[in-house]
């Protein structure tokens, strides 16, 4: 009688103990889960990754894999949160058509997800033209357009004869003066102790003065005619330049420019 006591306190004793220790790893186990919950919403999936891991190895459960896998998402680790949804899939050996298809759907989504977060793929450059179809443009044959102006009128030439027969007319005159001058001196020398070698000196500059003035003069108006007269016709305007050119015993212009 006694031993049967002793046996049915131990079993009772037994059993207590047995409750109380499930009692406390339930309560363990639920303050992890709280704490795995708060870290993955805050942001830290590593410590929230890690608490599943530990629920998971102590109870065997795969919902903390699955658990683990909805951490990374929420954090847009992707990648990582596919493989353990995979994962998932692969331990829940009784899971139901339902818990399946969630976990399907949401692999979708994270593959969806992470295409679009990946930079667009740049177009490759454009194939050069294929050696047929240079061949063919080779073949064609080109076509010159010219394109003909219609003739107009050029102020600038007009002015610039106008201004360099002026300019002539002026020479000419001062050719005049010193011929007149040159001739003067002339008469004087044939008169009677009228002959001097400073005279016979002036009287020959003058000459070459004069001729000088006919020849650079004569050049400046037939020049500022020609542009007058190229000034009428020629649709563009035209550079011109009026060099003095000068030989032994004569004189004369150089007419040098584009029209």
């Amino acid at each position: 009688m006694a031993r049967g006591t002793f046996l049915l306190t131990y079993g009772v004793i037994f059993v207590s103990a047995l409750i109380v220790s499930r009692d406390g790893q339930a309560e363990d186990n639920s303050a992890k889960v709280r704490e795995a919950r708060t870290a993955c919403l805050a942001g830290d999936y590593t410590l929230g990754v890690r608490l599943l891991s530990e629920l998971f190895v102590s109870s065997k459960d795969p919902g903390f894999i699955y658990n683990q896998a909805r951490c990374f998402e929420q954090n847009r680790r992707y990648e990582d949160a596919i493989g353990r949804f995979h994962e998932y899939l692969r331990a829940g050996k009784k899971l139901s058509a339902e818990e399946k298809a969630d976990a399907e759907k949401h692999i979708a989504d994270c593959k969806e997800l992470l295409a679009s977060e990946k930079p667009q793929a740049v177009p490759p450059p454009l194939a050069s033209q294929p050696e047929t179809e240079k061949a063919t443009a080779a073949e064609k044959p080109l076509t010159t357009v010219h394109q003909t102006n219609p003739v107009a009128g050029s102020p600038g030439l007009r002015t610039s004869g106008i201004a360099t027969t002026s300019a002539g007319g002026a020479v000419l005159v001062a050719g005049i003066v010193f011929n007149l001058k040159s001739n003067s001196l002339a008469q004087d020398l044939k008169k009677t102790d009228g002959y001097t070698s400073g005279k016979e000196s002036d009287r020959k500059t003058y000459a070459t003065l004069a001729w000088l003035s006919y020849g650079v003069g004569a050049a400046c108006v037939a020049t500022g005619a020609i542009l007058y007269l190229l000034g009428s016709r020629s649709d563009g305007e035209g550079t011109v330049a009026l060099l003095p050119s000068f030989a032994p015993g004569q004189a004369g212009a150089v007419l040098k420019g584009a029209f």
